[in-house]
């Protein structure tokens, strides 16, 4: 079998279930769920951001082993799913940032160092509350790489299949790379200029994250603001400009077969879905975030997400509390207020305080459900027809 052909077999696997399960950094997109849904086959996503290099490793092998194991107990001689993993960009490798930002002795880095010490000052009462300490501003690193070489050297050596961005835009040479190894590659974009850009520098797919969606937002230029466009015409958008051959992943919002089928009918290869999930048992989602996630659904129409900074110095979307209302002018500095707030996130989850922990999710959190992940699969694809 050539290269080319081993390529185009495995672009067939990854879409023979419509529905793919989201990554979610943190802990909700765990071992047991991607391997779960991989056995039911659909492709699964393990989220590499913010995780050791070597545990990484272990996740994947463990995945792929589970769900192997599970097809072997049903008596199936089917493959499993693809199990991708999903990497942050960091900023040093980020080719939408312009230089003059990442350079260490700029301007821009001076006045990013100064809001974010400012931004520590506002968050002591918060730690006087919480009995920690904050770490000391000139600690903060913004140009820590999250093992970022490590990563991709581990994605060559053991062969991942899929290798996803988030967070920016890579080199072309490491689409290269990656493409020489024979593992298709992804960008979560939220334009279509970020996806023509994506698509320039070699990425085989694109994810197109909408403005519903949970989590972090994937601007690749981290100082602007998250585009408004709603899912559906973002992919029509997205579709003209980079063509009918480039795969398109639907995010954010999806919550019901309805929205997957409305997905598909418009052109996208499949539906990416992470807040669906959130209450799975299979789901390694904390036990905190799944309180507010059960009162979320208590209280359905009440419930509201917004866009916040406050936590990671990143746009991301999550169940509003209190900690988002007192902190709303968190300036652009991921990974730096990460770092600075990673102290009261693990108090708050200590103490079980949905009003100061991270609560990522997206604007359909209420109709998320306590129930196995095969269940909630197969409710998101019935009444699909495959072609």
């Amino acid at each position: 079998m050539t290269a080319e052909t081993e390529r185009q077999a495995l672009l067939t696997r990854l879409f023979r279930s419509p529905v793919w399960g989201a990554p979610m950094a943190g802990g909700p997109s765990s071992v047991e769920l991607a391997a779960t849904l991989a056995a039911e086959g659909a492709t699964a996503l393990l989220a590499g951001g913010m995780r050791a290099c070597q545990q990484l490793i272990e996740d994947y092998r463990a995945a792929s082993t589970g769900a192997e194991s599970a097809l072997a107990a049903a008596g199936s001689e089917i493959a499993p799913g693809v199990i991708g993993v999903n990497l942050f960009v960091p900023e040093p490798a980020n080719t939408a940032i312009p230089e003059q930002r990442r350079a260490a002795d700029s301007e821009e880095r001076r006045e990013r160092a100064a809001a974010v010490a400012a931004y520590r000052e506002t968050l002591l009462s918060d730690a006087e509350a919480a009995e920690v300490e904050l770490p000391a501003a000139t600690d903060l690193n913004p140009d820590d790489t999250d093992g970022w070489d490590e990563k991709l050297d581990a994605a060559v050596a053991e062969r991942w299949p899929l290798v996803t961005f988030t967070f920016g835009l890579p080199a072309p040479e490491v689409f290269d790379r990656l493409r020489e190894a024979g593992i298709l590659t992804g960008v979560t974009v939220t334009s279509p200029a970020e996806a023509a850009a994506a698509v320039r520098h070699g990425a085989d797919l694109l994810t197109l994250q909408g403005p519903n969606a949970g989590g972090h937002r994937s601007v690749h230029d981290p100082q602007a603001d998250p585009g408004q466009t709603p899912l559906l015409d973002l992919l029509a958008e997205v579709r003209f400009v980079v063509g009918p051959d480039v795969p398109l992943i639907a995010a954010g919002g999806i919550m019901n077969s309805g929205q997957v089928a409305e997905s598909l009918k418009l052109g996208a290869a499949a539906v990416q879905c992470g807040t669906a999930f959130l209450r799975a048992p299979e789901a390694g989602t904390n036990p905190t975030h799944r309180l507010a996630l059960e009162q979320a659904s208590a209280r359905m129409n009440l419930t509201r997400t917004s866009l916040t900074r406050a936590y990671s110095g990143r746009w991301a979307r999550g169940i509003e509390n209190r900690f988002q209302r007192d902190h709303r002018d968190a300036p652009a500095a991921y990974p730096e207020i990460n770092q600075l707030t990673a102290p009261l996130r693990a108090a708050a989850q200590r103490r079980d305080d949905v009003e100061a922990i991270s609560l990522w999710a997206g604007v359909g959190v209420a109709k998320a459900e306590a129930k196995p992940a095969t269940e909630i699969l197969r409710k998101l694809t019935e009444n699909l027809i495959s072609e």
